[in-house]
């Protein structure tokens, strides 16, 4: 979902593909990574980096991308472990420097593999398991992809809510 305020419109970020649903990663703000055998979605201008893509059907398993953060791409899956969230951006707009908008982790279909971690800026981490992690509220991180084997019934986890800070001088 987008966010608009006056004439400025920051644009809601792109979400993972699936190995049951859509196919590949779904272009926004930042992209989401793809979920098997594809590429991931692309990101918008200064707003975020692409999605990686999936490992791609390797003897039955496969491994989704990491999405993309506002500060850098998301990692491609490999075989056995889920591509690394894209890392976010720090600001310092409210007086502590806090990273924002990281990617979340890719999930896979194979039980004792390795997740995506979510990237730095509250992305979520992915799953082997079962459902995806939740990416951070107030930094508006991406959510992790979920464990994709079998007959489905898991779920990415949902991203994190973003925040709106305005700084004006008092004169």
């Amino acid at each position: 979902m987008d966010s608009i305020f006056d004439t400025l419109t920051a644009t809601g970020g792109g979400y993972g593909g699936s190995s049951t649903g859509i196919g590949e990663g779904v272009s926004g703000g930042a992209g989401g990574g793809d979920g098997i055998s594809g590429t991931g979605g692309g990101g918008t201008g200064s707003q975020g980096y692409d999605g990686g893509s999936s490992s791609g059907n390797i003897a039955g398993d496969s491994a989704g991308g990491g999405g993309g953060g506002w500060g850098s791409i998301g990692v491609d899956g490999a075989s056995v472990k889920g591509g690394e969230g894209g890392t976010g951006t720090a600001n310092s707009i409210t007086g502590a420097s806090v990273t924002y908008a990281g990617g979340g982790g890719g999930g896979l279909n194979k039980a004792g593999g390795t997740i995506g971690s979510g990237g730095a800026g509250g992305g979520g981490d992915g799953s082997t398991t079962g459902n995806g992690s939740a990416g951070t509220d107030g930094l508006g991180g991406g959510g992790g992809g979920a464990y994709g084997a079998g007959t489905g019934g898991f779920y990415s986890g949902s991203g994190g809510k973003g925040i709106v800070i305005i700084r004006y001088l008092i004169i």
